[in-house]
């Protein structure tokens, strides 16, 4: 989203939610013959073991703002701020996305501010 308040003040919003979960079934490995013509003869069933998570559940919010202010021509100010959020989670049930995207912002949040500030030498 982009808004010009005045040709020299502008303000530009960007936010990228991203949610996914998934369930590890039917896995397979390699097996003794890996040339074998079948399928069923190259892999093999695999067995994880105990207390690996097959399934997983990752959560993730980006945003951008960024206020931009020429204060003289070709003299410019930069406010930006960088919010995220991200989470991980092995071995967590599927659930509804709009549960999972609802839970985004009870994530602990990552702030980054910078400002620049240019200035044009004119002679």
């Amino acid at each position: 989203m982009n808004y010009t308040a005045t040709p020299n003040l502008t303000v530009e919003f960007y936010a990228e939610p991203f949610v996914s979960s998934g369930r590890y079934s039917d896995v397979r490995e390699i097996s003794t013959t890996p040339g074998a013509a079948a399928y069923d003869a190259r892999f093999q069933a695999y067995t994880a073991p105990a207390g690996t998570a097959m399934s997983f559940s990752y959560r993730q919010l980006k945003t951008n703002t960024v206020l931009r202010w020429e204060y003289r021509p070709g003299s410019t100010l930069f406010l930006v701020w960088a919010h995220g959020r991200e989470a991980y989670t092995p071995d967590e049930q599927r659930r509804p996305w709009l549960e999972d995207l609802g839970q985004l912002f009870d994530l602990r949040a990552d702030d980054t501010f910078l400002l620049k500030v240019s200035y044009w030498l004119n002679r």
